[in-house]
C-alpha cells in the first residue's frame, strides 16, 4: 500500500488505534503537554516533531506507561491505558541508547522478552529467527553487542522491540547515533519494516528531514501544543503558520500589508518595491500578513522577466554551494535578504552568478503561502 492511498484520518468511519483526549502533563509548575487531543491510526508511521522541550518525548513516555497524565485520557484500541503498567501494555519502546544487554548475544537480546512471556519455548526460536531475517542480521546472531557496528546494534534493538508483535512501537530518536549516510539508508529500511509488519510506529525526532521521509503524518509541536498535524506534503507546501514554515526546511518569510485584488492579494512589503501578488488558499482579511515562499520556488535571472508580476531586483550577497544546487542570498535595496535556489548544471567555477552581481528574483502568483498576522 502506498502512502498516497493510505489515509484513514480522512475516513470518518475509521477507528483510531491511539486517542489522546484533552491530555495534560505537568511537572510542578511546568506544563509539558497542554490539553492535547489527537488520533493516530493503525499501521500509521506517525512522527512527533519539534524542538527540545516541546513535549514530544513526554507524549511518548505517557504512551509507554513511564508517565501518567495529569489530566485527560489516553486510549489504546478504545481502552484507557492509564491504569495498565508498562510491561502489560501492547506497546514496545525502542530507546535512543538501544539499551542492549552487553553480556547477551544478539540472538539472546532478541529472545529476552519472549522468554519472559508465555510464548512456548519451541516458538521462540522461530520468532527470533524471523526477526533476525526481517532486520537482515542473521549472520550476527552469536555476536555480542560490542562486536557489531552502531547500525547493526540499532537493528538488534528494533528486532527486540518487534519480537513480541506489539500493536504500537515507540521510537525515541532511534537514528540519532548513526552517521548521516547510514541514517538516510536506515530511514528507508524502517519504512520497509513498518510496512511488512503492519505495526503502528510513532517516532519522536527533532530531525525535520527524518520526519518528512518516514512519516505518513507529522505532528509539529511547540510548548506542549500541536501546531499542525498533516501529511509531509501539506506540512511543507501548506504550512498553517510561520512557525511551521520556518521549522520545516528553508523558507523566506516576508511581512507586509495586504489589500484584496480579486481572488488574490497585493502585499505592500517595502517602500519603493513593487507589491507582491499572492494567492491565499484560505480567505484572509486586509491588513498584516506573512508571505511565505520556499527558495526553490524563486527563479533567479540576470534580466527582468516579462511574464511574471512578482519580480524584484537585488544583488548577490552570499552563495551557499551545495553540490547539486546553490542557494543565493540576494539583498534588496531596503536590506531585506531573500534566498533563491538554482540547480547547478555546470561546474562550480562557472556558476551563472557571483557575489555583488545584480540579479532579478521572480515567482508565480501561486508560488507562496499567504497567512494572516
Amino acid at each position: 500500500m502506498s502512502q498516497n492511498e493510505f489515509a484513514p484520518w480522512n475516513d470518518s468511519a475509521a477507528k483510531p488505534l491511539i486517542q489522546f483526549q484533552n491530555v495534560t502533563k505537568q511537572f510542578g509548575d511546568f506544563t509539558a503537554v497542554d490539553d492535547l487531543s489527537i488520533d493516530i491510526y493503525e499501521q500509521e508511521f506517525f512522527a512527533l516533531l519539534g524542538p527540545s522541550g516541546c513535549g514530544k518525548t513526554t507524549m511518548m513516555r505517557m504512551l509507554a506507561g513511564f508517565e501518567k497524565p495529569t489530566g485527560g485520557t489516553i486510549l489504546l484500541d478504545g481502552k484507557d491505558i492509564s491504569p495498565i503498567p508498562p510491561n502489560k501494555r501492547s506497546v514496545n519502546m525502542m530507546f535512543q541508547s538501544y539499551a542492549l544487554f552487553p553480556h547477551l548475544t544478539v540472538y539472546d537480546n532478541i529472545a529476552f522478552g519472549l522468554k519472559r512471556s508465555d510464548m512456548p519455548r519451541d516458538q521462540i526460536d522461530d520468532r527470533v529467527n524471523k526477526m533476525l531475517k526481517l532486520v537482515q542480521i542473521e549472520k550476527f546472531a552469536n555476536r555480542k553487542p560490542e562486536q557489531i557496528s552502531g547500525g547493526q546494534r540499532q537493528r538488534v534493538a528494533l528486532a527486540r522491540a518487534l519480537a513480541k508483535a506489539p500493536k504500537l512501537l515507540l521510537l525515541d530518536e532511534p537514528l540519532s547515533a548513526l552517521d548521516k549516510k547510514l541514517r538516510q539508508d536506515t530511514q528507508f529500511e524502517l519504512m520497509d519494516i513498518q510496512e511488512k509488519t503492519g505495526t503502528t510506529f510513532v517516532i519522536v525526532t527533532h530531525d525535520q528531514e527524518e520526519a518528512m521521509t518516514v512519516a505518513s503524518r507529522v505532528a509539529v509541536m511547540n510548548f506542549g501544543k500541536l501546531i499542525q498535524v498533516d501529511t509531509p506534503t501539506q506540512i511543507y507546501e501548506a504550512p498553517n503558520s510561520a512557525y511551521v514554515a520556518d521549522f520545516i526546511g528553508d523558507v523566506n518569510i516576508i511581512e507586509g500589508n495586504a489589500t484584496k485584488d480579486g481572488d488574490k492579494v497585493s502585499i505592500a512589503w517595502a517602500e519603493g518595491q513593487p507589491e507582491i501578488v499572492g494567492t491565499p488558499s484560505q480567505p484572509v482579511g486586509e491588513g498584516r500578513v506573512s508571505f511565505i515562499i520556499r527558495p526553490e520556488k524563486i527563479t533567479i535571472s540576470s534580466d527582468k522577466p516579462t511574464d511574471r508580476r512578482n519580480a524584484v531586483q537585488g544583488k548577490v550577497l552570499d552563495i551557499a554551494y551545495l553540490g547539486n544546487l546553490s542557494t543565493y542570498h540576494v539583498e534588496m535595496p531596503n536590506g531585506i535578504v531573500i534566498k533563491a535556489q538554482a540547480a547547478n548544471q555546470r561546474r562550480r567555477d562557472s556558476l551563472p552568478f557571483t557575489w555583488e552581481d545584480p540579479v532579478w528574483l521572480s515567482w508565480s502568483d501561486t508560488a507562496g503561502v499567504v497567512l494572516e498576522g
